[in-house]
């Protein structure tokens, strides 16, 4: 019977995220519903709800001599396979970025009250500055608070070359981290919690080929597309 199959089938994946989320439960009964909130199960988010209700709907419900009330579609066997061939596969950190190109971004002679009051019409804190070799600073509402302690105020003749090594990707106290095209949604979620174990905030994860900087940049994360929350 595809019922049968199919709660196998679901119990198989209940196994699989009870797996994925043993160290960080956020408080959901239903490890299906946890997973259904997490910005991962995003591509099989509408499948994986259905499938959910037919779950609920096959459990709980029965004809008096115990049969099922309703037979699961073999479209319904195949998407619920799909899913847990989803789940078991590293998914890339890429699918979830902002691709490079729509990334708003600095360039060193931008003049850099413009570029701030783009980064406030559109909300942005962070803007990657790109040089000839690639990523090679990032332009941060903390930048500018150091630059105004530290240097005076920011005038219209202002560059974002002006700004200095205030804009270095490995200047101290700053919270950015480049990894390679082939992270995973996994590398990228694990490094964003292991800084809010520390009471510390990852700004932001960039992405260039090899994960360095000086490289073309193929996408920019932030704690929203991964953990989603600002």
């Amino acid at each position: 019977m595809r019922a049968e199959t199919f709660l196998q089938l679901y119990r198989v994946l209940e196994g699989l995220l009870e797996q994925k989320y043993a160290d960080h439960r956020n408080g959901n009964s239903s490890v299906v519903m946890e997973y259904l909130g997490d910005p991962e199960s995003l591509p099989v988010r509408g499948e994986l709800n259905l499938c959910r209700e037919l779950r609920n709907l096959l459990t709980h419900n029965a004809d008096p001599e115990g049969n099922p009330v309703a037979e699961p579609s073999k479209a319904m066997l195949d998407s619920l396979y799909a899913i847990i061939d989803y789940v078991q596969k590293p998914q890339p950190a890429l699918r979830y970025a902002t691709p490079g190109e729509q990334v708003l971004r600095a360039h060193w002679g931008d003049p850099a009250l413009e570029l701030m009051r783009r980064m406030e019409r559109n909300g942005f804190s962070h803007a990657p500055v790109i040089g000839k070799r690639g990523l090679e600073g990032v332009f941060s509402v903390r930048s500018v608070f150091l630059y105004v302690l530290e240097r005076g105020n920011v005038g219209p003749e202002t560059k974002v070359r002006d700004f200095g090594d205030l804009l270095a990707l490995d200047r101290p106290g700053t919270k950015y981290l480049l990894l390679p095209e082939d992270a995973s949604y996994h590398d990228v979620r694990d490094a964003f919690e292991k800084y809010e174990e520390k009471n510390r905030r990852l700004a932001a994860v960039f992405i260039t080929h090899s994960g360095k900087a000086g490289e073309k940049l193929l996408g920019m994360l932030t704690p929203w597309d991964i953990l989603g929350r600002q």
